[in-house]
């Protein structure tokens, strides 16, 4: 829906500004990015925000953590990313400015990507796995889950998402320290990882591109951890055929992300190779082969990744491994592979999640 039209000039304006931005910066050079040209950003992640253009406003986050990165020379700092998001940026602030010149109301919701929202009234569900990304400012989790009960628009066995952000306010504690936090709806994200049923009430979903759905809880949620839960062999079947009936559905656009055709995949009888050093700065890379499937399983930095990579190294000493849950997608013609949880003897594994003990008076005290 395009915004109203006395929003319109201004918001045209803030679009202009942030593509002659992005334009300076590429014919210039990093070197060129002046104080001018962080509070253009700045300003345009704030007026997308008002405006909820969800799409140009995490790309705007990007941007902001590339560019600091790049001014304090941090060493992960990656051009790829960076590169990548800065044509993206362009590219969608100039299609929204054209959009609202040409009042091309269809144009401006695709390149905003706002799907609408469908109320999920109660759903029982098991957190499988987390997906952990740690930068500078933010640390950032996402869970997965699998639905247990069927409420419309959720069937059971339906995969959700749910993203926990946060913004770093002290390098003192391990990322996993930010789930202790109470949330507005009563309960801590680390209650999510008590291997229990968790009930859901009174949230909002929005399909993905995998057939499952995202999760977002408003003021009104509640997230209620239940009883324990133990049957997760029901989830460890996994076939190919699905993720091959979407790849040849897809049609490529140039504001694709590799990450957006992902698979919940689960492997079993793999092997993993020894490790080498990734495409980025400070990743590590594991080969991991799976049947006819060749894999690379990818870790990020210390700060992010050294739970999971030992985690992948004591995989490796093993004689019979077990069943290994994460997501694949695809790049350059490559199967990314983001290693989540094991299931053995004893239940879920989540590999990603530090088990180091966190004092959580100490923690509160110094971000409070």
């Amino acid at each position: 829906m395009l915004p109203p039209v006395a929003e319109r000039p201004k918001l045209r304006a803030t679009l202009d500004q942030l593509s002659n931005a992005v334009e300076d910066l590429l014919l210039g050079g990093l070197t060129t990015a002046s104080d001018a040209t962080r509070q253009t950003l700045s300003g345009a992640m704030q007026e997308a925000a008002r405006m909820r253009l969800l799409r140009l406003g995490a790309i705007l986050r990007v941007l902001t953590d590339d560019l600091n990165r790049f001014n304090n020379q941090d060493p992960l700092l990656s051009r790829k990313r960076l590169t990548l998001f800065l044509n993206r940026g362009w590219l969608i602030a100039r299609g929204l400015s054209h959009a609202l010149e040409t009042e091309n109301e269809k144009e401006y919701d695709r390149l905003n990507l706002t799907p609408a929202t469908q109320p999920l009234a109660s759903a029982e569900v098991v957190c499988l796995g987390v997906v952990k990304k740690v930068t500078a400012a933010v640390v950032q989790f996402q869970f997965r889950f699998r639905a247990l009960t069927a409420s419309a628009p959720v069937k059971s066995g339906d995969p959700l998402a749910w993203s926990f952000n946060q913004p770093v306010k002290s390098k003192e504690f391990p990322p996993e320290a930010y789930l202790h936090l109470s949330q507005k709806q009563k309960f801590t994200p680390f209650s999510l990882l008590e291997r229990k049923i968790i009930t859901v009430q009174n949230a909002v979903v929005v399909p993905d591109e995998a057939g499952g759905w995202r999760l977002a809880l408003t003021d009104q949620s509640t997230v209620t951890p239940g009883k324990a839960f133990a049957d997760w062999a029901q989830f460890l079947n996994w076939t190919p055929a699905p993720a091959l009936e979407r790849l040849a559905k897809q049609t490529p656009g140039p504001l694709d992300l590799d990450t957006e055709l992902q698979e919940e995949v689960v492997l079993r009888d793999y092997e993993i190779g020894a490790s080498s050093d990734g495409d980025e700065p400070g990743q590590t890379i594991y080969p991991i082969t799976a049947g006819h499937m060749s894999l690379q399983a990818i870790v990020g930095p210390p700060v992010e990744g050294k739970t999971l990579k030992k985690g992948l190294d004591d995989l490796r000493k093993l004689k019979k491994t077990p069943p290994l849950y994460g997501l694949m997608h695809y790049e350059r013609c490559r199967l990314i592979f983001q290693a989540l949880t094991t299931f053995g003897k004893n239940g879920l594994e989540y590999l990603t999640i530090s088990p180091e003990k966190v004092d959580k008076a100490a923690l509160i005290r110094e971000l409070f």
